[in-house]
């Protein structure tokens, strides 16, 4: 049995990490832990959650949780941060912008985040190019949830959109077309009126195997976690 703590960036991939990828890890015997970012405190001093606009919140919050559990056995620890909006102070970042290829810069930025946190047990992951990129899987299942709209014309605009791209995982060309900001305007704003119950009732629709299939630098971090129950 191992455990994997996971800091996340909002409640979308939160949500997905409790009800979509626990259940499904926790049938191979790998338990999966996840919270957002902690980014400060209100006036109360209670913890404000989500967003992370900072890399230092995620390597203090890292931080914080590794030493709380670093002394027992199977723990490891992750994240689940966009590469779309990836924080100014990222380590290496601007650094990254001169590497051709958008894998060979992701696992650039990953293993500088790992050696910045200096913690063996740790597995970064940063997804290309937003967690909305995975709903992307499956056209239909976007179509299901907004039943409501003309979901032929929905159906036909994300094709037309999207023909373009054989790898889902590159679907982002512009600060404006990033996967979140197409489905809005898809939607006419009604997917980011609704992103976290939206983004749920798409991806439970999808086999994770079919996710796994079409996005690969996700699969690659869904395999590195299995790896560690050997």
């Amino acid at each position: 049995m191992i455990n994997i703590y996971i800091i996340v960036e909002g409640q979308s991939e939160e949500k997905f990490i409790k009800e979509i990828l626990t259940p499904y890890f926790a049938n191979k015997n790998i338990f999966l832990y996840a919270e957002r970012v902690i980014t400060g405190k209100d006036n109360f001093g209670k913890s404000c959650k989500g967003g992370g606009s900072s890399y230092l919140s995620y390597k203090n919050h890292l931080d914080k949780r590794i030493k709380e559990f670093n002394s027992q056995k199977n723990y490891y620890f992750s994240t689940m941060i966009d590469f779309y909006a990836l924080p100014k102070d990222f380590p290496k970042l601007e650094e990254s912008q001169n590497i051709q290829g958008r894998y060979e810069q992701i696992a650039f930025l990953e293993k500088a985040f790992k050696d910045d946190i200096g913690f063996d047990n740790f597995i970064p992951y940063i997804q290309l190019h937003e967690f909305e990129t995975l709903l992307f899987c499956d056209t239909n299942a976007i179509v299901e949830c907004f039943f409501d709209m003309n979901t032929k014309k929905l159906f036909n605009t994300i094709q037309e959109d999207i023909k373009n791209y054989d790898n889902i995982e590159m679907i982002n060309s512009s600060t404006h077309n990033a996967p979140s900001k197409r489905l809005d305007r898809y939607t006419d704003g009604v997917y980011c009126g609704s992103k976290v119950s939206s983004s749920f009732s798409i991806l439970k629709n999808i086999d994770i195997e079919v996710i796994k299939q079409k996005c690969s630098h996700f699969n690659s971090w869904l395999e590195e976690i299995e790896e560690k129950r050997a």
